[in-house]
């Protein structure tokens, strides 16, 4: 091998190269290329003082990106750390960082990407099978149960208006203008003879327009007949 040191320096440089790496893991790939351990040792300190090991750097980056890539939640952020040999006071650090309110949206986020496909379950398969996709990712059951069943409430009253559309569409009725519907049927139709509590104590006067008899409050003076219901 000869020169043991030179032999571990020059791995972990180019394993440095392409990403940031734990200690944890250059200890692991150099005990691979069978490197001593003491030799190991000391050139993992060399490179932990001269900054270029930072395992607390590394894992505020890998939750950075993964929580906001991936949408994964603490629990399985930290589980990532652990495995990579990160202590866990280090881990819980960097962890601690992710606002609960972001992961409150990454939840949402995957639910709303998963859902579409979810159409056409039953509203309890859709919701088993998300709140377990939830879980892989790591959140908790509480707030899985509570993001997907807020995402199938707003699904189906989508649904719903959806529906009463198209059966308005069907009836021929305008959604967007429904009082010009109203409106002309009150325009064609003829003011009928008693219009019960009212129709006795109104009299029709000139230009169409309707007047109290004996009646105040009822209907005001100058009340239009094409206006009455």
């Amino acid at each position: 091998m000869g020169d043991p040191e030179a032999v571990a320096r020059g791995v972990c440089l180019r394993a440095l190269t392409g990403a940031s790496k734990t200690r944890k893991q250059l200890a692991d790939l150099l005990a691979k290329r069978g490197v001593p351990e003491d030799a190991a040792t000391r050139v993992l300190d060399r490179f932990t003082e001269v900054g270029l090991i930072d395992d607390a750097a590394f894992a505020a980056a890998w939750v950075s990106s993964r929580q906001s890539g991936r949408g994964l939640a603490r629990r399985a952020l930290t589980a990532e750390l652990r495995a990579k040999g990160v202590d866990g006071e280090v881990a819980a650090a960097a962890v601690a960082e992710v606002d609960p309110q972001d992961e409150w949206d990454a939840a949402r986020r995957l639910v709303e990407r998963k859902l579409p496909s979810m159409r056409r379950l039953d509203r309890a398969t859709a919701e088993r099978r998300l709140v377990g996709m939830l879980a892989r990712k790591g959140y908790g059951g509480g707030l899985a149960g509570w993001v997907v069943r807020e995402a199938l409430d707003a699904r189906d009253q989508g649904d719903l208006a959806a529906d009463e559309a198209a059966d308005l569409a069907e009836d021929g009725i305008s959604e967007e203008r429904p009082a010009e519907h109203a409106g002309a049927r009150r325009r064609g139709a003829s003011l009928p003879e008693r219009i019960d509590g009212v129709g006795d104590g109104l009299e029709v006067g000139e230009g169409g327009r309707a007047r109290s008899l004996g009646r105040p409050g009822r209907v005001p003076p100058g009340t239009w007949v094409d206006d009455l219901p």
